[in-house]
């Protein structure tokens, strides 16, 4: 007779490959997934006795949910509790992406970074990204976390916020930062080539770095150089450097928010596929959302964040070049529409009033053109407001979700619908992602069954980011689980009302121990760091 410490019992068991489901029990010993029955369920039970013993009652039992795309970073060191990722059923996180990650942290960017900080009574007590992640391997967390370096920070730290090619000797720096951030445990190396400093990045410099990632096995990862109607060029820049860096390439949030240009995604799924019959390993990622969610002062052009804050300030503030952003912002942002643009976050307390307008309504409240409100703002505000902005079209976005070179991730941050982290009107993903799919898209609309759902979940989102001993529901992979009622799961969060958790998921497990169980938190934070 074998004593086990947890038995899952007549579950619906979809493994994470994509296989069909089955009616199964598995036993969970020291964290592991030890054995799994599809026959003679009453012989099995008998051999397997168990401190405890959970009836899976039929409802769906997978491997914890991966969200492969999330900026959780400080999220995690102010609290480690994940609330609201584990109460959508994931078991790990994987941060540092769209090229920003907070180390390396040296002068540029320090400031702004401390700011953040100091809003939940925090100091910055790092600069080297050994030193971050020996701060998040040290933090309790409820579910695991793997981490990219992002080339935005890399940029900051070896030539500020200069918009230039870099020099061979700040390459070679380059370089060796992020050699140290794979050495000490990164996953990959990801870019954000619409956010100064990371969007003054050469191709070549990319290839260059990413040379390095490939190196120790890592990933590159990139938020692409235009998510409009350039974006084909885009999305060959992305695989040009996976081809010169023999890099394995994902392609982040892959989607048109120029509604002049909706569709392009079919093409573009086209050429991944054909770069992929090269030999060129590209994937990408979604969510099932129609909005973005980005900081207000993205909507600036590029050539405005040169030199950092402090310069970019002084340019709202009058004269020619204050002339050229207000020009820039009534032709990109006035053909995108000022109403489609909401303010989701103002830290600080000073326009409480102002979170969930549109900039539509900000400009009508303080009686002014909309192009000026936004600046006025962002001034005020000293370039700390977030944003969503509603840019994209349902058809593109289940194009993508049906596509078999995509896997789910949020794009959201770890928050909760109480304490320090429930602020503003953040974006539902970081919410009801995962749920939404399973809801909406599998049960609602049939767009995808359960089974693959899952997998770009799971199993496929492990492989792709290395992560070789969890993901799958198979004996001696870890035992992150999750148990949903696939008949009730779905999102419940709203744009103007985000903070409610989802329906549906009955309890979750990290490395065997259960961490929420009908929407409550246990003591228990087996989380871990995954690294490289």
């Amino acid at each position: 007779m074998n004593q086990i410490d947890l038995l899952i019992k007549d579950a619906k068991i979809v493994d994470g490959t994509g296989a069909t489901a089955y009616k199964g029990s598995l036993v969970v010993n020291d964290g592991k997934i030890e054995n799994i029955s599809r026959g003679d369920h009453e012989k099995f039970l008998e051999e397997n006795q168990a401190e405890k013993i959970v009836d899976g009652g039929g409802y769906v039992l997978a491997p914890g949910f991966i969200d492969i795309h999330t900026h959780s970073d400080l999220n995690f060191l102010i609290s480690g509790l994940a609330e609201s990722k584990l109460q959508q059923g994931v078991t790990t996180e994987v941060i540092g992406n769209c090229g920003s990650s907070p180390a390396p942290i040296r002068e540029a960017g320090r400031s702004m970074l401390e700011d953040e900080l100091a809003d939940y009574g925090m100091e910055l007590d790092w600069s080297s990204y050994p030193e971050f992640l020996e701060r998040l391997s040290n933090k309790e967390k409820t579910i695991n976390v793997a981490s990219l370096i992002g080339h935005g920070a890399i940029r900051k730290a070896v030539a500020g916020y200069d918009d230039r090619a870099l020099t061979s000797v700040e390459i070679d720096e380059a370089k060796d930062i992020l050699a140290e951030a794979m050495e000490a445990g990164a996953v990959g190396f990801s870019s954000g080539l619409i956010y100064p400093p990371s969007s003054y990045g050469t191709t070549e410099e990319l290839i260059e770095l990413a040379k390095v990632a490939a190196s120790y096995g890592g990933i590159y990862t990139t938020h692409l150089r235009d998510e409009g109607c350039d974006m084909v060029s885009a999305v060959k820049e992305a695989i040009e450097i996976g081809r010169q860096a023999r890099i394995p390439v994902h392609i982040s949030h892959h989607k048109v928010v120029d509604k002049e240009c909706w569709g392009l995604v079919s093409g573009t799924l086209e050429i991944m596929e054909s770069a992929r019959r090269e030999g060129i390993d590209v994937t990408c990622e979604l969510y099932p959302y129609l909005a973005t969610s980005t900081s207000l002062s993205s909507l600036l052009p590029d050539w405005a964040h040169e030199g950092g804050r402090d310069k970019l300030l002084k340019r709202l503030e009058s004269g020619d070049d204050r002339k050229q952003i207000l020009d820039f912002l009534n032709d990109k942002v006035a053909r995108r529409g000022w109403k489609n643009v909401m303010i989701s976050d103002l830290p600080g307390g000073r326009y409480p009033e102002f979170e969930g307008a549109t900039l539509k309504e900000l400009g009508e409240s303080w009686q002014m053109p909309e192009a000026e409100a936004l600046l006025r703002i962002l001034k005020e505000q000293e370039l700390r407001a977030g944003m969503i902005g509603f840019a994209m079209c349902e058809n593109d976005m289940e194009t993508v979700l049906t596509s078999r070179l995509s896997m789910i991730g949020s794009d959201g941050s770890s928050l909760a619908i109480e304490g320090k982290l429930a602020k503003g009107k953040p974006h539902p993903r970081n919410f009801g992602t995962f749920p939404r799919v399973l809801g909406k898209y599998v049960r609602e609309k049939g767009l995808i069954d359960l089974e693959t759902a899952i997998h770009k979940m799971t199993g496929k989102s492990a492989a792709r980011f290395g992560f070789n001993d969890r993901g799958l529901i198979k004996p001696g992979l870890k035992a992150d689980l999750v148990l949903f009622d696939e008949d009730e799961i779905i999102d419940r969060a709203e744009f103007i009302d985000p903070f409610h958790y989802p329906d549906g998921i009955k309890e979750v497990w990290v490395a065997g121990s259960s961490v929420l169980k009908d929407g409550k938190l246990s003591k228990k934070r087996p989380g871990k760091l995954l690294k490289n």
